[in-house]
């Protein structure tokens, strides 16, 4: 992995360094995840090193093994912070621990310089191509991706594919023809298994719309997404315009309507939705703008890091 990283970044090569179990060398230490955690708490404790960490959605709510992580977790004394990064996961995590030591910070860190730069010029509908893309991207996580809403998103497909003869669908992630049954629209729909960052700023920018009509609790008892997902914010930064579900109400930052459309699970509704903005495209084309500006806005780099940093030049000074 270090070899990796030196890679793409040769000028960090003299200050990065495998991870020493006996006595990490560390003023502070920083995890993702509650259970990347787990894996180093007795070092970190052994060692007294300071260390905070993102409560990013993965955890699971009002599930006895997982609280009972993070109960142990937050009764470390060298614990200094945790960032918490969705409304319903801050309000959760204040009955373990007192407030003062958790950080509201909205959204996630994503490579949207990386992202922003590498997109090539949007190709729209009827002007630089034929087709109206809508696609769907995900990790599959359980049979036929319920939890991500691919039940739902062949479902919709199915029902546009035989309303329109220029709608084409698309899917990333580990999905294929035996998920679902899609012979029926099976010239329609297209798989493209698991990508890395690099692949999308070209493929977003063939896209109309991203749909993700996920759902939370049903993958795992207590598990749930972030708001938006991470492939819908990749998709925004991109200037795709995002229609996603919010059943457990996270939105506290996006204008619906104006910089994402908030949809239902229900594939007639959806279906209702697109159409509207199929037949107003330049209203979608302004979501999609607005929308990146939106994104960039709240979830960019220039937006999140210096919220994080902070945290830690306190611990490190």
């Amino acid at each position: 992995m270090r070899e990796e990283f030196v890679a793409q970044y040769p000028q960090f090569a003299g200050r990065v360094f495998p991870f020493e179990p006996k006595r990490p060398q560390a003023q502070f230490a920083y995890f993702l995840f509650l259970h990347n955690v787990r894996h180093f708490l007795r070092i970190l404790n052994k060692s007294r090193t300071p260390f905070a960490f993102t409560l990013y959605p993965g955890f699971q709510m009002n599930d006895e093994t997982s609280d009972t992580l993070l109960r142990k977790v937050c009764a470390s004394p060298n614990l200094k912070k945790i960032i918490t990064t969705q409304k319903l996961s801050h309000e959760y995590v204040l009955d373990f621990i007192e407030p003062e030591k958790v950080e509201f910070i909205y959204g996630g860190v994503f490579p949207s310089s990386k992202l922003v730069a590498a997109t090539p010029p949007r190709k729209y509908f009827q002007r630089d191509k034929a087709t109206f893309d809508i696609c769907f991207v995900a990790f599959k996580y359980m049979p036929k991706g319920i939890d991500k809403g691919y039940d739902v998103f062949v479902s919709v497909a199915r029902a546009l594919s035989r309303l329109y003869d220029d709608m084409q669908f698309h899917v990333v992630g580990r999905f294929d023809s035996s998920d679902i049954d899609v012979s029926d629209f099976k010239d329609r729909i297209h798989f493209y298994g698991m990508r890395q960052t690099d692949f999308f700023p070209q493929f977003h920018a063939n896209m109309d719309l991203i749909l993700s009509p996920n759902v939370p609790f049903v993958c795992r008892p207590g598990a749930f997404d972030g708001f938006p997902t991470g492939a819908c914010i990749e998709a925004a930064l991109c200037g795709v315009p995002v229609f996603c579900t919010d059943i457990l109400r996270q939105n506290i930052v996006f204008k619906d309507g104006e910089e994402i459309v908030i949809i239902p699970r229900d594939t007639d509704e959806i279906c209702e939705l697109i159409n509207h903005y199929y037949r107003n495209y330049d209203r979608l084309l302004q979501v999609g703008r607005r929308g990146q500006q939106a994104f960039e806005r709240e979830l960019g780099l220039d937006a999140q890091l210096p919220k994080r940093f902070r945290i830690m030049d306190k611990y490190l000074s």
